[in-house]
């Protein structure tokens, strides 16, 4: 009877240990990350997935429904409460590739007009002098998240890093040029700083036509060779729809970022990109 109940409390203490695990998606980027589709234009069919982990920066990064700086049901992260990013759409699209049972958190740390030159440069490590000021507060959202989860009893898993951005690295000629090395060196840093070496990286081309330019070309060239590294996963975005075409958009000419299905789709296309990178 003794080993009975000692085999009965062995196999609850993993099915307890298994349950503690949880998935772990990190986003960040300029203002396609942080968000411009807009919470009124969303269909009944664009479910938020409050089952799904929420932790953001906050202001004056971010401001969303719930609170910043700390672990909340999913809602909306970007620059106004209105308007939402692709957590929304990565976090229904994750939930279905991954199943109801596993549990999901997503990070987000997204600012507006924002480059990878020099505010989102990833320095050396250890040193926070040589970090931009973004990268800073990339750092500062994302290790307490994950130090917050393991004292919630959590174990996370570092599944993937989704990034959108480039469009103002596309507006200085020097830094379009630099943009495919400074990315290399962002992702290998990203991942030393995190501790998750092998982390599949994910990003969303930026500037779809009818953007044109010099810059434009050169960072979308960048991005598309970035595609072609181990496990770098490029997201095609050419057809998304954008702000202009949004119901009632206050934009009616704004082409560079996308509207509410093209921000929603954005999420989606960014978790099954991720799946099949895993897939691979």
């Amino acid at each position: 009877m003794k080993f009975f109940c000692l085999f009965l409390f062995c196999i609850a203490s993993i099915a307890s240990f298994a349950q503690q695990k949880i998935a772990v998606f990190i986003l960040a980027g300029q203002s396609n990350a942080t968000g411009q589709g807009y919470m009124a234009n969303l269909n009944a069919g664009q479910k938020v997935e409050d089952s799904v982990l929420i932790y953001h920066s906050g202001k004056p990064h971010l401001e969303g429904k719930g609170p910043a700086n700390q672990w909340h049901p999913l809602a909306q992260a970007s620059e106004s409460p209105d308007r939402f990013g692709p957590e929304l759409g990565l976090a229904h699209r994750l939930q279905q590739l991954i199943g109801k049972n596993q549990k999901i958190a997503i990070i987000k740390h997204a600012h507006s007009g924002t480059d990878l030159a020099r505010q989102w440069n990833a320095g050396t490590k250890g040193d926070t002098a040589s970090h931009g000021e973004q990268y800073q507060v990339f750092l500062q959202t994302v290790l307490p998240a994950l130090a917050d989860l393991k004292r919630q009893g959590y174990q996370p898993d570092i599944k993937a890093m989704f990034w959108q951005q480039g469009e103002n690295d596309a507006n200085n000629i020097a830094d379009a040029e630099a943009y495919e090395q400074n990315l290399k060196h962002f992702i290998l840093r990203v991942r030393d700083d995190l501790n998750a070496r092998d982390m599949p990286f994910v990003l969303g081309l930026v500037m779809p036509p009818p953007l044109s330019g010099t810059g434009r070309d050169l960072v979308r060239k960048a991005q598309i060779q970035a595609g072609t590294w181990p496990n770098v996963g490029l997201v095609q975005t050419d057809d998304l729809s954008r702000r202009a075409d949004d119901k009632n958009s206050p934009h009616p000419t704004d082409h560079l970022h996308f509207g509410t299905a093209g921000t929603w789709d954005l999420g989606v296309r960014m978790a099954n990109t991720w799946f099949y990178l895993n897939c691979k």
